[in-house]
């Protein structure tokens, strides 16, 4: 079933939410984080309600689905329990003839314990590392869960993966690097926010295209 209601975006820290006006539970039927798909004007994604307690909750929104400005109107929106979500590639706005953005800089993100592919999804992406979490969900992240990032949000990659055997050599200008079980971002002849890595521990790595 189909609920719809209409209500405004807002922020909490670096995040945005929007409230659903009635007990979830009691419409529902249902508890726990709950997968949903949600529709607002000119997109849909999907993602897990936030709980808040006594049947309340909150639709977290990827930053993707909105303005950068918030509006100060109501949104009519649409919101679809479902079984489990779907790939996280499922209905992204973007495309590899429209991606998120062209790569031409590379703004670092100090590389957390656990978020390693998700922090580096979210440098090649130009979005917060939250707004990744809230695709790829937290802890940590397979090649495939990767790449369907990227496809989500347009990035072009190459097909293949190369395994260097125990020495990286010459790596391409961009690519994701499984550097001793870490998932690292290679740009430009450096490795973006990390330290200390011993490129005689890479296990594979992919190209990410920035032409």
């Amino acid at each position: 079933m189909i609920y719809k209601f209409n209500a405004f975006p807002f922020a909490e820290g670096k995040r945005t939410f929007i409230e659903i006006p009635f007990n979830v539970w009691e419409e529902t039927g249902l508890k726990g984080n709950i997968p949903c798909r949600v529709s607002l004007p000119d997109v849909s994604f999907e993602c897990k309600l936030v709980p808040k307690g006594q049947g309340r909750y909150f639709i977290p929104v990827p930053r993707s689905a909105l303005p950068a400005q918030l509006p100060e109107e109501e949104y009519e929106i649409g919101m679809e329990p479902i079984e489990a979500l779907t790939r996280i590639n499922h209905d992204s706005p973007y495309s590899k003839e429209r991606p998120i953005r062209k790569i031409e800089e590379i703004d670092p993100i100090p590389v957390q314990s656990g978020c390693c592919g998700q922090c580096c999804v979210a440098m090649l992406a130009g979005v917060s590392l939250s707004d990744v979490i809230t695709l790829m969900g937290k802890g940590h992240a397979s090649w495939s869960k990767i790449l369907e990032a990227l496809d989500y949000y347009g990035l072009s990659h190459a097909p293949k993966f190369v395994y260097p055997r125990g020495s990286a050599g010459p790596l391409p200008v961009c690519c994701i690097v499984n550097n001793d079980n870490r998932f690292l971002l290679w740009y430009q002849g450096a490795f973006c926010g990390a330290v200390n890595v011993d490129p005689a521990k890479t296990v594979s790595y992919i190209e990410i295209f920035t032409q």
